[in-house]
């Protein structure tokens, strides 16, 4: 029985997936309004950082406050290559990925040798750091207001749409096979009972760190594309603010899945757009809107359908 449930939330989850997929695929076909594609590009980008934030944090319950440090990294390797260097940018998208993931060997060694609130809080100065060299160093990053002029990854809107789609499928469809692989089941062992782990032969620290870097390359490429988007690259990509948005829409989205924070990414993205027309309320109605989620679908929203999903096919074969 339980593995003809699993069999069927993973074909519904798939079915979805691929609907999502077309529908995304339609939007430049059918909408004409700039700034509704702008936005979906963003949603998009949006949906490989916390892909990347969910390997690590959902598949082995290492919470990383400062994924802002591998956005970040990524974003300002790629920018500022090809500000002063003019290296193409469909280079720097993989360099920023390489920095981010070196970034992540350098801080994760040091810090999976904490646990608990000291881990989270050393990877929240671990992202601190860079966010004040940025300040340190102006003339060379611009300071608070950053660079501008970085070349864009296309030229058209039409084009960098579907650069973006094809990033975010290829990005969040490796980190969801691997998140489905043998490798993947390691990692969830690790984040249920990491003794039980280590007491039946796995190098959990090895595993823990390859995540970390799996995480930071992702989430590099992610920021270095964005830098190419928006032809600007600044603080922003390394505050606190983005860490705490990426593990807000995971939670939403139903942590440790992929295909949730991936959800949860569009949905916020979207909706923190639709609340415009209430600007003085807007952080209001947003913030209530995620508490309340958060206590009435404490899992996330896929889990949660899934759960539903599960028990209308269960009822129906019961009756």
């Amino acid at each position: 029985m339980l593995g003809q449930e699993s069999r069927s939330v993973f074909t519904s989850e798939r079915i979805g997936l691929l609907i999502a997929l077309v529908i995304l695929s339609a939007v430049p076909l059918y909408i004409k309004d700039r700034a509704i594609v702008e936005l979906i590009i963003l949603a998009n980008i949006y949906a490989v950082y916390v892909a990347s934030w969910d390997i690590l944090c959902g598949y082995t319950g290492q919470v990383n406050f400062g994924h802002a440090l591998f956005v970040g990294g990524g974003a300002y390797a790629a920018g500022l290559l090809n500000f002063y260097f003019k290296v193409p940018p469909w280079l720097t998208i993989f360099i920023g990925g390489g920095v981010a993931a070196l970034f992540g060997l350098i801080i994760g060694t040091p810090c999976l040798r904490l646990r608990g609130p000291y881990f989270a809080l050393a990877t929240f100065a671990a992202a601190a750091v860079p966010y004040g060299l940025t300040d340190v160093y102006w003339e060379i990053t611009g300071g608070l207001d950053g660079l501008y002029g970085i070349s864009p990854i296309w030229p058209t809107l039409t084009g960098r749409y579907y650069f973006s789609l094809l990033l975010t499928v290829l990005c969040c469809g490796i980190v969801y096979a691997g998140g489905r692989s043998h490798k993947g089941l390691i990692l969830k062992s690790i984040r249920e009972d990491e003794i039980g782990a280590m007491a039946s032969g796995i190098n959990t620290t090895r595993y823990k760190l390859v995540a970390f870097v799996v995480s930071g390359f992702f989430a590099g490429v992610a920021g270095a594309f964005y830098s190419h988007n928006q032809l600007h690259v600044g603080p922003e990509t390394l505050s606190v603010n983005l860490s705490v948005l990426v593990m807000i829409m995971s939670v939403v989205g139903g942590i440790g899945t992929i295909t949730g924070p991936i959800c949860g990414a569009y949905l916020l993205t979207i909706f923190n757009e639709m609340l415009r027309e209430w600007e003085e309320l807007r952080l209001l109605i947003y913030t209530a809107t995620v508490v309340l989620m958060l206590i009435f679908v404490p899992k996330g929203i896929v889990p949660a359908l899934s759960e539903g999903i599960l028990r209308l096919t269960g009822k129906r074969k019961g009756g």
